[in-house]
């Protein structure tokens, strides 16, 4: 059974806060109590950044990543660079780091991108570029807000993967990813299986 703490770090988009749960279970355990702990410690150090006095999210930028992808899958002579972004995506959301604590880093690695499409999906409901119409002039709907996020998501899980030979390697991902998308919109699950059927 999954501990309440993980549950609740995994719904927690916001990092200071996601930090101070690390810090609060910690506290409770002590400190090397928890492997699970120790390795969701070094996925948070690996996810977040400052420089410049800009805070940067490494998991972003591995998703705008994948997402560029979607205008260079038909190129010719881009399937070896585009293996090679592939490499730095992972990299990005610490598939290696995941991957030397077997299953335990399996469940953190998913829960990770679970988070991070979290987050992208609740930037999509503030963003007032993503939802304006007629160069600004006027709002999507929240159902068509909705319904475009689920053609991202579609685009992201199948679209790009599979053009890319990448759909097993970015499973933990896939996954998530709907995970994420229903968890927050339960009521539009259909809609994504609609788009990702399109896409079959």
């Amino acid at each position: 059974m999954e501990a309440a703490w993980i549950s609740e770090y995994k719904r927690e988009t916001d990092r200071e806060r996601r930090k101070a749960i690390l810090g609060r279970v910690e506290a409770e355990q002590g400190e090397g109590a928890s492997e699970e702990l120790a390795l969701r410690k070094k996925l948070w150090e690996a996810r977040y950044d400052e420089r410049n006095g800009q805070k940067l999210d490494h998991f972003v930028r591995g998703w705008i990543e994948l997402q560029a992808l979607k205008r260079r899958i038909l190129l010719p002579g881009e399937k070896k660079r585009i293996r090679k972004e592939i490499e730095n995506i992972k990299a990005c959301w610490q598939f290696p780091l995941c991957a030397e604590y077997g299953e335990i880093g399996a469940a953190a690695l998913a829960d990770e991108l679970f988070n991070l499409t979290l987050f992208y999906m609740e930037i999509c409901e503030r963003d007032k570029m993503y939802n304006a119409v007629l160069l600004g002039l006027g709002h999507i709907s929240d159902e068509r807000r909705v319904d475009k996020i689920a053609g991202e998501i579609a685009d992201m899980t199948v679209k790009i993967p599979e053009r890319v030979d990448a759909a097993e390697e970015l499973e933990p991902f896939i996954r998530s990813a709907r995970e994420a998308f229903c968890y927050r919109y339960p009521s539009e699950a259909a809609a994504l299986e609609a788009r990702i059927s399109d896409l079959k």
